[in-house]
This record gives C-alpha cells, structure tokens and sequence, in this order.
C-alpha cells in the first residue's frame, strides 16, 4: 500500500497522542483540516462537499459559499503553534485558492512555526493571487484534481464552463514543477484521478499525460456515493459495483500502474473495501477515534467532527468566531456528546462511507480492542519503529 496515503501507517508514527485517546486523555490533534474557502469556481458532482456551494442546493440551510476570515485565522494560528498540532491540510468546502488571504496565512504558519502543510486544489487560480513561489516554498505537499485524461471532457467533468481550464490546470502544474527546481524545494507534487462511471475510460491517457512530466506521483482513488445523508444525496445514485472494479476498473489501473511505474499510486484500501465488503465498506470498528485526531475548521468558523461532516451545524464543537479553538478543543462535555451521537444513536448512519477518518478507525479501533494484550502491543511498537523511518508526510493523517 502507498507509502503516501496509508493513514494507518502514519497513525502509528504518532503512539503517544493515540495512547491519550485510547486513555480519554483529550490529546491534541495530529493534522488540522482548515477550509479557506466554502466557494468554488467547479461543480464537480461527485464533491463531498458539494452542499456547501453547488447551485442546486441554494435556498437551503446547508449552503454556505463564505470564507474563512483572515482576523479569525490569526488567533486560531496561536493556540495551533501552543498545542502541539503537526500538521495543516488546506481543505476545502470550496477551493481553497478562491480566499485572497490564502497566500498570507500560509506565510504566516510558516514563519511563526514548524507545523508542516499540505494542499488540496483544482490549481486553476495560482497565477491569479500570484501563489507559485509561496506554495513551492512553504507546503510539504500539494495534489492538483485532474479526474480526467482530456480536455474535451474536463470542462464537462468538472462542471467548469470554460474551455481553457485543462490547458491552464496542466501549464500551472508544469509551472509549479519549475519553481520547485528554481527555488530548490523538496515539496511533493501530484495530481489526481477520482475514478467514476463517467471518466474511467481516460485513465490511461491521465497516466499518459502525464508519464513524461516531472510530478510525484498520479493518484487514483474511487468516486464515493454519499447514499446515507438524505438532504445531500441522490437517492438514484448507488456505489458503483465491485464486478464493474473488477472487470473495468482494475484492468485499467493494473495498466496505467505500467506506464506510470513509480509514479503510480492508487488509495487501494478504499477500493478493496468497495470490492471485498459490498454491505458495510470495511467499517467493522464500534467507534469514530480517527476524528479526534484530525477535526476541521470550516470557512464559517465552526469546527467540525471532520471534513465529512463540514456544514452540518450538529456536528459542530464549537464557532471560532465564540470561542478560542483551545476553549472549543478542551470542551470534553460538549465533544464527548456529539461522538455518543454518532457512535451509539446514529451509528454512522449519516456517515459516508469510506470517510476521511476510515481508515484511522480501524487501525485505531484494533489497537483499543489489543490493548492488553502484551504480545500485540511488543508487535506494534516493532513494527511502529520501522515504518516511522519510511512512511512519507507521517504528520498528514
């Protein structure tokens, strides 16, 4: 499994804040996901988020195109240095890139801390805020959303009504490889690929466009149906099916993996879920623990469970524009009652599948359920010392 995405593998590079979790001791989280911005200039379909800023959904409680103010950032950037937070994800409810204030904030982590930073975009509006150098200089990683191999259907794709878009998307990522060697940096670059029913027959002209190009790595992964939260999703959609992985999908991946070579990787764990375990998608864990370690801050300042959960006020710990994110974090009443709601009264039941903190879960779930147990425990740490001298971007979970 990649050495990039495999969250389990970089949960066990952090023991010591999962032993205060296990222990109800309230650690701070290991990475932050923060959204800049809930408006995007896209509308891909498949969006998790896409409730917060597609057209269809205005006039509803949910949608929500803000931004994330700079004032607020500012004191929420003091308690993130204070305790402890590893890592910081540029998220999004939208595209990050949209807040003019983007550049700045991500000047002022990097010069007030070492808290490392990674970044999620469609890399179409760097030029416009004049992004290049600052992102080159201070992210530990950045992966630009292709999800297709032309551009005749790109603009279709992701909804973007412009016909200039993948010509811009690939020239600004071509630019970005050409700081990098400027400027001398060790960012990661990548781009990626969500697989669906509509573009899974580009796979390989993405993995050609790109085979002969001086990025990191192309990411596949899998497009996921949100079929549990009733006022989000398309009640007609479904998971697509494990026979349609194994007797399209797979195929292509297996040849695209060729022309690839190291540059190859694909989030297998979420497909091996979707194939092998058709009814509940791996999830065999009781609780959500891998949340705790990697909440979200939304544009509208509320901090959220997760990333999954962005804009759906029930899940919120807490408004940054109320409370200090260490007031809001230390409120154990407040988030231990939100969790029984997921765990116990919900039971994941407006979870989406295969979620951001899915993975976590699990491995997080068997380390609670082994605890006791010596020989399991011996095990871990052996093995917790040879993958902390290999995983990549340990501190993004």
């Amino acid at each position: 499994m990649s050495q990039i995405f495999n969250p389990s593998n970089k949960i066990l590079c952090h023991l010591n804040k999962v032993d205060k979790l296990l222990n109800d001791q309230n650690p701070s989280p290991i990475t932050m996901e923060i959204d800049p911005s809930n408006a995007c200039n896209h509308s891909c379909p498949f969006c998790i988020s896409g409730h917060l800023h597609l057209s269809k959904y205005k006039g509803t409680d949910l949608f929500n195109r803000t931004m994330l103010k700079k004032d607020v950032f500012k004191k929420l950037i003091e308690d993130l240095i204070t305790m402890d937070i590893e890592a910081i994800n540029w998220t999004g409810g939208g595209e990050p890139t949209m807040n003019p204030a983007l550049g700045e904030m991500i000047s002022l982590i990097n010069e007030k801390s070492n808290i490392q930073m990674g970044m999620f975009s469609n890399g179409t509006m760097f030029e416009r805020f004049n992004l290049f150098e600052t992102l080159v200089n201070c992210l530990s990683w950045i992966r630009i959303s292709m999800d297709a191999g032309k551009a005749s259907s790109y603009d279709t794709l992701r909804v973007t009504n412009k016909s200039t878009n993948f010509e811009t998307v690939v020239n600004n990522i071509l630019k970005l490889i050409e700081v990098k060697k400027k400027l001398n940096s060790k960012i990661t670059i990548g781009v990626g690929f969500v697989v669906t029913k509509d573009n899974y027959e580009e796979i390989l002209d993405f993995a050609n466009l790109f085979k002969d190009k001086d990025v990191d790595y192309c990411q596949f992964k899998p497009e996921i149906i949100q079929i549990e939260r009733d006022e989000t999703i398309d009640k007609s959609k479904e998971q697509i099916s494990s026979d349609f992985w194994l007797k399209e999908v797979l195929v292509l991946l297996d040849k695209a993996k060729k022309i690839l070579g190291s540059k190859y990787e694909c989030n297998a764990y979420k497909i091996d879920d979707l194939i092998v375990d058709v009814k509940n998608y791996g999830r065999n864990y009781k609780q959500c623990l891998g949340s705790q370690l990697q909440p979200c801050v939304g544009a509208d300042g509320n901090v959220y469970v997760c990333t999954n959960h962005r804009g759906h006020k029930k899940y919120s710990y807490g408004s940054l524009y109320e409370k200090s994110f260490k007031e809001i974090w230390n409120d154990v009443k407040t988030k231990s009652e939100i969790m029984h709601q997921i765990n116990n009264i919900e039971k994941f039941s407006n979870c989406t599948h295969l979620c951001k903190p899915h993975e976590s879960n699990k491995i997080l779930y068997q380390i609670k359920s082994n605890k006791e147990n010596p020989d399991y425990m011996r095990d871990l740490k052996d093995k917790t010392s040879n993958i902390s001298k290999t995983v990549k971007h340990k501190n993004f979970i």
